[in-house]
């Protein structure tokens, strides 16, 4: 079965198509998705922001992360689990817009680049985090997540106009 059949199934479903077609819940789903997505990412270009000393600079960056990442991963996980409910409702349109597939490809490096923060610079943050310098590869990382997540709010727009 190929990857559009399978869409073209999951958007049949019951579940799908009820979702799709409720005057209540869909449009809940969506303004979830776009209120989690404002938690999340703001709160990661804030801390993306204060690595680039381009906002807080007062405030030591571990001290930044340990107050956004408590509001900032559960809005990620009601951004993840209301996209999802979005794709499910319309499977096979979404799946075959070319803006939906780099939208998840920036998503995808997007965790990369997080991730690779995480293993880097994270764990010597505190010792860093006062210095007058940043170090260049955690800056490189907050330019990278930056770009990506303003390339993703773009396409997740534009993704409307070619359904």
């Amino acid at each position: 079965m190929q990857v559009v059949q399978l869409c073209h199934w999951l958007q049949n479903t019951p579940f799908a198509t009820g979702l799709r077609q409720s005057d209540l819940l869909f449009p809940l789903v969506e303004g979830s998705h776009i209120l989690a997505l404002s938690i999340s990412v703001g709160l990661i270009i804030a801390l993306d922001l204060r690595l680039l000393r381009l906002a807080l600079c007062g405030e030591p960056v571990s001290r930044v992360m340990q107050q956004v990442m408590p509001w900032a991963l559960p809005g990620f996980a009601v951004m993840f689990l209301t996209g999802l409910l979005l794709f499910v409702a319309q499977a096979e349109k979404v799946y075959t817009n070319t803006f939906f597939r780099y939208k998840i490809l920036f998503l995808l490096v997007a965790g990369l680049n997080a991730a690779y923060y995480q293993v880097k610079f994270y764990p010597k943050m505190t010792e860093w985090d006062l210095a007058p310098a940043i170090p260049a590869g955690a800056r490189l990382t907050a330019i990278i997540s930056l770009a990506l997540w303003a390339s993703i709010i773009a396409l997740g727009r534009t993704m409307a106009y070619e359904l």
